[in-house]
């Protein structure tokens, strides 16, 4: 009689098993999905902040052209077209403002990349200044 009793208790430890089992497997699927999302957030921040870096220098270098150091560039809001910016947008802004013989010049750059679901966005700014002639 004793031995009849304990029939089935198998089956009930083989069920508990299975459970704890898919309980896991669940819990390290979505481990895994939260790494993968946050790995390309972080590599779509790091091409967004080095496009809105791609900005700065461009609008750098149209302020105060390489060669000639008496010829100041333009400051205007304009947005340079990069090749080879997968999936990334820069926008660069530029205000020049005057100040008795000095004019301090705001450069802001926003990069942006990815699409769809994931979007990041960086902004770098500078502040530059040069004597008025």
């Amino acid at each position: 009689m004793y031995r009849r009793r304990q029939q089935g208790s198998a089956l009930i430890v083989a069920i508990f098993v299975i459970t704890v089992m898919a309980v896991m497997a669940a819990a390290l699927v979505k481990i895994n999905w939260s790494q993968s999302d946050t790995t390309t957030r972080e590599v779509l921040g790091t091409r967004a902040w080095f496009a809105a870096n791609s900005g700065i220098e461009w609008g750098l270098n149209r302020l105060f052209p390489v060669g000639d150091p008496n010829v100041t560039g333009r400051c205007d809001n304009s947005n340079p077209s990069f090749s080879n910016f997968h999936n990334c947008q820069v926008a660069v802004s530029c205000q020049a403002i005057d100040v008795d013989s000095v004019i301090h010049y705001h450069l802001e750059s926003t990069g942006s990349c990815g699409s769809g679901a994931i979007k990041v966005q960086r902004t770098q700014e500078v502040w530059a200044k040069r004597l008025k002639p």
